[in-house]
């Protein structure tokens, strides 16, 4: 009786502070970052000598360790074959997300409780992950919008348009600005455009001025 009270205590405490290491995952700003810190979880609560993450294949995902075996996962866990640790499947809403292994765990007898024990943190530890690859989506989406509009703000800040009536001088074609005074045509439009002016002659003024 004494010793399956002690075994309570044990685990109860277990349970708080992997409870309590969780927690403090749930601001993790990246997929491997929230991996590493499971890893380091795990590492804290169950002392093993092997510990491995291997991620569910699929297309952009990142690449962990893998040199876990290949060989069909099925269920939420499976013994390794040195029956001293286990592998337990991380999923958050029934999406697998990856698989975790343990081996060579510091307590051997212990098994069993410390299986029980990270089967109930999987699903939490499969929610660290999710949220930790949204909160890494919304910072790149961030990212390309304010590159967005850093680029928009540069074509705009570059682009001068001429809109509106313009007051223009019927004879000496000189245009009338904001303030009330008279511009040269170029003068005017070089101030409120990107455009700049190279001045020529025409074929009728060459004819007219430069008759020789």
């Amino acid at each position: 009786m004494q010793h399956e009270l002690e075994n309570a205590r044990r685990m109860a405490s277990e349970y708080a502070m992997a409870l309590d290491l969780l927690a403090k995952l749930s601001h993790a700003d990246s997929e491997r970052q929230a991996i590493d810190s499971i890893i380091d979880v795990f590492t804290i609560l169950f002392s093993p000598k092997i510990i491995r993450f291997r991620p569910v294949a699929k297309k952009g995902s990142i690449e962990f360790d893998t040199r876990t075996s290949q060989q069909t996962f099925s269920g939420k866990f499976r013994w390794t074959e040195a029956q001293q640790g286990f592998q337990v499947q991380i999923s958050y809403r029934e999406l697998s997300l990856g698989i975790v292994e343990v081996d060579k765990i510091a307590f051997p007898e212990y098994r069993e409780q410390y299986l029980n024990l990270a089967l109930s943190i999987s699903e939490l530890c499969g929610l660290v992950i999710e949220n930790a690859k949204k909160r890494e989506q919304l910072k790149e989406n961030e990212a390309r919008l304010r590159q967005e509009k850093e680029k928009l703000e540069k074509a705009l800040a570059e682009v001068h348009q001429l809109s509106g009536l313009l007051p223009i001088c019927m004879h000496c074609k000189k245009i009338r600005d904001d303030q009330g005074y008279w511009n040269r045509i170029e003068t005017y439009i070089e101030e409120h455009s990107v455009a700049e002016f190279s001045h020529g002659v025409c074929e009728e003024c060459l004819e007219k001025f430069y008759p020789e």
